[in-house]
């Protein structure tokens, strides 16, 4: 093992685990290895853990893969797409799929979006009738994959009316749940072992009902298109979809996507992109602006100077790069709780990283968790302060020092997405309510592939007119 903060080495076995004294851990880790360290999982997966934003850059800048000893753990549940293929794959999908993000695609998205928002206010608003709290991950989960699923899929459902009985978000849910336990748990690491567990068993059959929705989304979309003329099909290529890229995608040979390799990319999409992360992010964010009356008060000043005039609280395109303060408080939600904690890389080759030489096969792990709490970078890191990004602020910070989304050829193909949902959705709710976090709910954070809370997250929100 290269000998990189070698007193760290025990990492692992102290580790309390990913929990709220697990993150407590890290911070005190990243103190006193703010660049880099090493650690063992189990007895044979040597571990680099970086955590600063020079580090991190070496590795980051490159196509480096993901650690495929960790991250085929993720498999069976989302197949080889995106998140997981690497090579010639991965660069020739990324190709093909980057046309579905680009803003004459994403821009018709936001009638959908508005429209899913308020279906979401009418959610809070019996809530609010009742002078109640609420909890917050459901409700906006929901939420998050209505969107998804109309704007990626053309798919409509009546997820936001279903609640909490909804089957792939408890799939989801759980699956996230165990992909963790099993992370933890080397020995388990082996597909023919771990599927003769219970667990195992448990896993597979949730993959069978996240399938079952993607399934169902492309078989659907197959039949439409197959009996759609071919020029209503050329009048529709100036408002294509997600999906209708997979389906119609061609690489410089002519060759589609296989049905396997679309599934994996919807699987991908509605997990990485659209539904899970974007719903912690979003949930986070609420939070922090009930936990700060005087911010989320600055919030609303800004989006009622924004919506004034108007007859309804509809979104526009234009309104994106008009509502400066809440995109800082956006950005410092996401670094504060970082909904995406950590991801992992296999370097290819042997790699300088501070002076050492790691070997060729050497699993990284970017904890992007730590470099948003780095003393080094962040000052008072735990604290809920949106001015650390002015453009005064950013242009004085290294652009790894915030990276809710990864940074450089691997990143988040639908950050663009996720980043306009999220602040037409916050404008709509702090334009309709105010949110008050419940003194009496302690929220603790759970770091599983995404971050949440143990036991959820409490708001009551209150009409304006009463606030």
């Amino acid at each position: 093992m290269v000998a990189i903060a070698a007193s760290a080495l025990s990492v692992a076995a102290l580790y309390p685990g990913p929990n709220e004294k697990g993150l407590q851990y890290q911070r005190e880790m990243t103190a006193k290895y703010p660049r880099v360290g090493s650690m063992w999982l189990g007895p044979s997966i040597p571990l680099i853990w970086v955590s600063h934003p020079d580090t991190v850059k070496l590795i980051l800048k490159t196509s480096e893969p993901k650690a495929q000893r960790i991250y085929h753990l993720l498999e069976p549940w989302i197949g080889d797409g995106l998140l997981l293929s690497k090579g010639r794959k991965w660069g020739r999908n990324r190709r093909l799929l980057t046309p579905a993000f680009h803003f004459d695609i994403l821009k018709p998205y936001l009638g959908i979006k508005n429209m899913a928002a308020d279906v979401l206010l009418d959610n809070i608003g019996v809530h609010a009738e009742k002078d109640e709290y609420f909890e917050v991950f459901s409700v906006i989960s929901n939420f998050t994959l209505d969107v998804i699923l109309k704007c990626a899929f053309s798919y409509d459902t009546d997820c936001q009316k279903v609640g909490n009985q909804n089957p792939y978000v408890q799939a989801v849910y759980a699956l996230s749940e165990m992909a963790v336990q099993r992370y933890f748990q080397p020995w388990f690491h082996s597909d023919w072992l771990y599927f003769l567990t219970p667990m195992g068993r448990k896993f597979r059959e949730n993959c069978r009902v996240v399938h079952k929705l993607a399934n169902d989304v492309i078989s659907k979309r197959k039949i439409t298109l197959a009996n759609t003329p071919v020029r209503k099909q050329e009048v529709k290529k100036n408002c294509l979809d997600f999906l209708d890229i997979l389906l119609t995608a061609r690489d410089e040979n002519g060759e589609g996507l296989t049905f396997d390799e679309i599934r994996a990319e919807v699987d991908t999409f509605l997990f990485g992109a659209g539904h899970d992360t974007t719903a912690s992010a979003i949930s986070w964010a609420m939070y922090s602006l009930a936990q700060h009356a005087d911010i989320q008060a600055t919030c609303q000043e800004e989006i009622d100077e924004l919506f004034k005039g108007r007859e309804t609280d509809d979104f526009l395109w234009e309104d994106l790069s008009h509502l400066p303060y809440l995109s800082m408080c956006i950005k410092e939600a996401l670094r504060l709780h970082s909904p995406v904690p950590s991801i992992q890389r296999e370097l290819t080759q042997d790699t300088d990283i501070d002076g050492h030489i790691a070997p060729k096969g050497t699993i990284v792990i970017i904890v992007i968790y730590n470099i948003h709490h780095n003393a080094t970078v962040w000052q008072d890191s735990l604290e809920f302060r949106p001015e650390r990004f002015t453009e005064e602020n950013i242009k004085s910070r290294n652009p790894y020092a915030f990276i809710p989304f990864s940074a450089g050829p691997r990143n988040c193909i639908g950050q663009n997405f996720a980043m306009d949902e999220m602040k037409l959705v916050l404008a709509k709710i702090l334009h309709r309510f105010t949110l008050v976090a419940d003194p009496d709910h302690k929220v603790e954070k759970v770091e599983s592939l995404v971050m949440k809370a143990k036991t959820g997250i409490q708001l009551k929100a209150i009409p304006r007119k009463q606030a």
